[in-house]
């Protein structure tokens, strides 16, 4: 009786995760302190933003709790796909099943948290998905502004369950990572090993690793990220993540506000950095504008004063990477489009590789 129960339970999760691979996009949510965007990234490769949907005050709330981030954490390392590109067999990291824990009431051990704000946003930005698809959505991934706790994302999952939403992946890295992901920013190893890449920069000059300053900006909050990424494998190496400095904080006089903002990205552009193997960055390579206020003067101008410090020993070098045509990236959606990105390469990945076990 109980071995039938649980291989009726085995066989409705790997029938639902299956309904995955029926569809050629990902879909991506960023869920900020205040609003949530949605994007959608097609097999063809183009992207679409959806839409942005300022969320209620107990959404707010719960995006402030202390419990949904540890500044003592460090977040998931984050392995874009293509860093796995020349490899001869896929990663089994890649195919883990969601925990039936997710699933399961809470008399049977599964989760029972209050996750109805999140609830409310994540059906809405499932709601204008589908009208843009016609179509329904059973599949996306979430990403937050800075580094989330387990609690974070045992509440995403708690949301995602009841509106028979599967993730590809659960643990995202922070918004500023997904964000270079939207813009481009990664540097191939043109198919070989790590060890290869080391030997080539020593005989020609050029090594891969770099680090990336994500700055994402919005009325509630500034969260920087200093990134180190070496063959599209991304680490954040320092986190900031202030309420007290956000554009509409109303303590503020423009002028202390800015200060704020010069003090806060100074003291995580502070350089060098090890780069794990011995070596230092001198540097910072790109930089990685997001969130609904890129665009504010008096961060502009804190960025500018920043990088011209005598103090820092780098040279700045400022890649703010656009696209094109439709593919134009904008900061406020630059998140959910990254992570749309990502949902559909997993998606695909996994297709993949089913297909190729199916020939053995």
């Amino acid at each position: 009786m109980y071995q039938r129960f649980l291989l009726n339970i085995l066989t409705l999760a790997l029938t639902s995760a299956s309904l995955v691979y029926a569809n050629d996009y990902g879909v991506g949510f960023s869920l900020a302190l205040d609003y949530g965007t949605a994007s959608i990234h097609f097999a063809i490769g183009s992207s679409v933003d959806i839409i942005k949907i300022q969320g209620g005050p107990a959404y707010k709330e719960t995006m402030r709790s202390p419990e949904f981030w540890d500044r003592h954490a460090p977040a998931p390392h984050y392995r874009s796909l293509d860093s796995f590109r020349s490899w001869k067999r896929p990663s089994s990291a890649y195919f883990e099943l969601q925990s039936l824990r997710n699933h399961l009431p809470s008399w049977l051990g599964g989760q029972d948290l209050s996750s109805q704000p999140l609830s409310w946003m994540v059906n809405a930005l499932k709601a204008t998905a589908e009208a843009y698809l016609e179509a329904p959505i059973s599949a996306a991934e979430v990403v937050f502004p800075f580094p989330t706790s387990e609690l974070g994302y045992d509440a995403v999952r708690s949301t995602f369950s009841p509106l028979s939403l599967k993730m590809p992946m659960s643990e995202q890295p922070p918004a500023g990572i997904l964000a270079a992901r939207a813009y481009g920013i990664g540097n191939p190893c043109n198919g070989i090993t790590v060890e290869q890449n080391l030997k080539q920069s020593q005989t020609d000059g050029f090594h891969p690793s770099q680090l990336i300053l994500t700055v994402d900006y919005s009325d509630a909050a500034l969260t920087a990220l200093l990134v180190f990424e070496d063959c599209y494998v991304f680490e954040d190496r320092r986190v900031f993540h202030d309420t007290s400095i956000g554009a509409s904080a109303r303590s503020e006089t423009p002028s202390a506000r800015r200060n704020d903002l010069v003090r806060a990205l100074r003291n995580i552009t502070i350089l060098p950095l090890e780069d794990g193997n011995g070596e230092e960055l001198t540097q910072i390579n790109e930089l990685v504008l997001l969130g609904e206020r890129a665009d504010d003067h008096d961060l502009h101008e804190a960025l500018k004063e920043v990088f011209q410090q005598k103090y820092w020993t780098g040279n700045f070098v400022t890649t703010y990477k656009e696209g094109n045509g439709a593919n134009v990236v904008s900061p406020l959606f630059a998140a959910s489009r990254g992570v749309a990105q990502d949902c559909w390469d997993r998606i695909d990945f996994s297709r993949s590789a089913e297909a190729a076990f199916d020939r053995l």
